[in-house]
Parts: structure tokens; sequence; C-alpha cells
């Protein structure tokens, strides 16, 4: 991925509900995604890679999980063995309202 579009640097979490037996490089290829997505601002990703295809989409407009706020993104995944729904919440956002108040204090 290239990173000179994301400079200065950013930052925040990623959170992944996943109900599907993925492999750890395709869970972090899925969060990848969902990461480019908020990034440049893009409504879906449609992905093909070897056993594993689908997309990744915006689900709404923010959410909140406990203190957690954020963009809310889905994903439609098939695998051989079966398809299934992921959901994703990039808190950047969030975190940068955070340090804007820790520095106007």
């Amino acid at each position: 991925m290239d990173l000179a579009p994301y400079l200065p640097l950013r930052w925040g979490f990623v959170f992944l509900h996943c109900p599907l037996k993925l492999s750890e490089e395709q869970r972090l290829g899925l969060v990848a995604l969902a990461i480019r997505a908020y990034m440049d601002d893009l409504p879906r990703i449609d992905f093909d890679w070897e056993y594993c295809q689908g997309w990744v989409e915006v689900a709404s407009e923010a959410v909140g999980i406990g203190n957690f706020y954020g963009q809310r993104f889905t994903a439609e995944v098939n695998l051989p063995e079966g398809s299934g729904s992921l959901e994703f919440l990039v808190t950047e956002a969030q975190m940068e309202a955070v340090r804007k108040q820790v520095a106007q204090a």
C-alpha cells in the first residue's frame, strides 16, 4: 500500500467482526481494504483473491460500539467453504476529536 496519499501520518483503530474462518492474510487484507475505502472515501471496493472473493462497502455514516465511534463498513466474502458477512468499524474521526480536545486543554 502506498502511504504517500495519507501523509502526514493518520491513525485510529479498526475493529473487525468476522464469523468466517479466514486466514490471517485474508483478515488483514480485508482490514486493509476497509482502511483504503475509508481513507479514499470509496463507497465500495470489490476484490477477487485466490479462494476468496467479494466486496467491502460503506454500511452507514457512523456508529458507536461501546466508547468507540466511527465509520461502519460491511463485507460480503465468498469462500469455497461458504459465504458470509463481516463488519468493520474505523475510528479515526474519534481519535482526531480526542486529539483536538487534549491539544486545547
